[in-house]
């Protein structure tokens, strides 16, 4: 018997976004109560749906405004058992607050793959531009995320919303890329012959291996001769340079940097 293929999808945002319409358009059923009045939601609440022999677990949570809302404990023990995070927003923005932003690093903090929705997309009359200024928004107020899995939308207008489901599908299956520890380091040393870090007072920083050691989200440890002497900026170009080579730029990756053992070491003593 093949294995269950299963999704959780953890729906966030503030309150009144359009969260629980836009579940019940995806189940099309009346299942979720919503409301005019922001808070109808007071808790999660939980619901399946079953799509090209995918089971979808759809998790509706409180919206919360601040940090110190009630909601926001309960929203972030919510994301900790989902793979997926939907983050609502409303078009009609023209910036993220604190909370989306807080939100969205602790969705890539935590490895999970991240898509932001842009709902009430039917009140926007110049879409065009609007579009335009919403992705410079989400751009430069989360460098981290992909802007490619960015949706417009209208929860209460809108017919079809098969990207949502075809995105959380395609970051799944990302989420649990494996790769070979040849190949891993075959690449390796490609980018290290050609872009080396800075030398550390005179030392050079000398890679040894990488390995994966994990999925969801794929994790990695590089070995080298002096780990902690690796300057932030050099970690991040590696992690773009892997993410890119391997087409994962659209899911996060943990890189973990330690040293690597002396085989010669034990004979010495």
């Amino acid at each position: 018997m093949l294995e269950e293929k299963k999704i959780k999808l953890c729906f966030i945002g503030n309150p009144n976004v359009g969260k629980s319409t836009l579940i019940n358009r995806l189940l099309n059923s009346n299942d979720l109560q919503i409301s005019k009045h922001p808070g109808t939601t007071k808790k999660i609440i939980e619901k399946k749906l079953i799509c090209n022999e995918t089971k979808f677990v759809f998790l509706d949570t409180a919206g919360v405004y601040k940090k110190k809302d009630f909601n926001f404990n309960l929203l972030i023990k919510a994301t900790r058992y989902s793979e997926m995070i939907i983050l609502i927003l409303d078009s009609t923005i023209d910036k993220l607050d604190k909370i989306h932003k807080k939100l969205a690093a602790h969705t890539i903090k935590t490895g999970k793959g991240l898509i932001i929705i842009f709902n009430k997309w039917d009140l926007i009359e110049n879409k065009k531009n609007k579009k335009k200024e919403l992705e410079k928004i989400v751009k430069s107020s989360l460098p981290q995320f992909d802007e490619k899995k960015i949706l417009f939308i209208s929860a209460l207008r809108d017919e079809k919303f098969e990207k949502i489901l075809k995105y959380s599908m395609e970051i799944a299956r990302l989420l649990k890329t494996t790769m070979s520890t040849s190949n891993l380091n075959k690449w390796l040393r490609g980018i290290v012959k050609h872009n080396p870090p800075i030398r550390i007072r005179g030392k050079e920083i000398k890679f040894k291996y990488i390995v994966q050691t994990d999925v969801n989200p794929p994790t990695f440890k590089i070995f080298s001769n002096h780990p902690s002497k690796i300057n932030s900026s050099y970690k991040r170009f590696l992690e773009r340079r892997l993410k890119l080579n391997y087409k994962i730029d659209n899911i996060p990756v943990f890189l973990k940097f330690l040293a690597s053992k002396n085989p010669y070491q034990e004979k010495k003593k």
